[in-house]
Order: C-alpha cells, then sequence, then structure tokens
C-alpha cells in the first residue's frame, strides 16, 4: 500500500502543494521526502510503522519527548477537506437536484438515484458517497445516455457504405 501511495498519491499532492506555493510566492520544503529518511522508512516493517492500527507510529515514539501531547496525540487530522456536502446542501443544492432527478437518472439499473436525492441531507460533513454517486450520474449523462450520439461520430460516411455492404456478403 505504501508504494500505491508513493507512485499515485504523492506526485498528485507534491504537485498541489508546488502550485499553491509558487502561487503565493512561498519557497516550500518537504523535508520527510529527505531520500534518507524515504529510504529508512521504505524498509522499515509495517508493524513498526503501523502499531495497533494507530498511523506514525513509529514517527509518534520518536517524537514523544519534543512534541507536546495535544499535538502527538491528535486524532482529527484529515488531509485537506473540501465542506461539498455543505455546498451540496446550499449553493449548487439545485444543480445536484438537477443532475439527480432526471428520468433517466431515476432509471438507472444499478443506483437507486431517488434514495441518493434523499439522503442529501443526511450525508455526514465531509463524506463523499453522494460525491461519488454525483459524479458516477454526471458520467452517465455525458457519455452513456449519448451513446447514440458518439456512435454516429464514428461511422463512416455514407459513401463508403456500399464497400462495407460487399463485405458482409
Amino acid at each position: 500500500m505504501t508504494h500505491f501511495d508513493f507512485k499515485t498519491l504523492l506526485p498528485a499532492l507534491l504537485q498541489v502543494e508546488d502550485r499553491v506555493s509558487m502561487a503565493h510566492g512561498i519557497e516550500s520544503r518537504v523535508p520527510f521526502l529527505d531520500h534518507p529518511i524515504v529510504e529508512f522508512a521504505a524498509t522499515a516493517p509495517s508493524n513498526i510503522k503501523f502499531k495497533d492500527g494507530r498511523m506514525k507510529h513509529l514517527l509518534r515514539n520518536a517524537m514523544e519527548y519534543t512534541l507536546p501531547p495535544s499535538i502527538l496525540n491528535r486524532t482529527d487530522k484529515m488531509g485537506f477537506p473540501v465542506p461539498l456536502n455543505g455546498w451540496m446542501r446550499n449553493e449548487v443544492r439545485d444543480f445536484v437536484m438537477d443532475i439527480m432527478t432526471t428520468r433517466s437518472a431515476f432509471g438507472r439499473d444499478f443506483v437507486d438515484n431517488r434514495l441518493v436525492a434523499s439522503n442529501l441531507e443526511s450525508e455526514p460533513q465531509f463524506g463523499r458517497k453522494i460525491w461519488g454517486l454525483l459524479s458516477l450520474e454526471i458520467w452517465q449523462q455525458e457519455f452513456h445516455d449519448r451513446e447514440a450520439y458518439f456512435k454516429k461520430m464514428i461511422e463512416p460516411p455514407d459513401s463508403q457504405a456500399p464497400v462495407q455492404q460487399l463485405h458482409a456478403a
């Protein structure tokens, strides 16, 4: 999992970090990505890095005499959350409901969008279920529901129709 994060998630996070810091004229550093530290962390056994479900166990143990307990034992870190659900219940509610309550949205085979729309108010503040289902529905409407349009785009012009009929015979 660490390898997966290192190859997929980390480059995206570093790109965001770089762009945001540059946009504000800040020279930023990422000291935990120093080559020897990365090599050490990659070779440390997972039962030392993550013990009893405790993330950053090795780092916390190393810093326990340096950091105050209020920082060392924080459990409310969340990365970079965005209040999507607050927006979906307020500023962009009409947009979300317009997408999720179309006839085609209600006719989906694998997702009950009536249920999704009715649960808009009960989604936790930083939950991502409705966001994922909204993204899926937008994709369905943009691509799946327009299948005939896209098929027409790849059909050959009528001038080649007799050639195809000869090959079919």
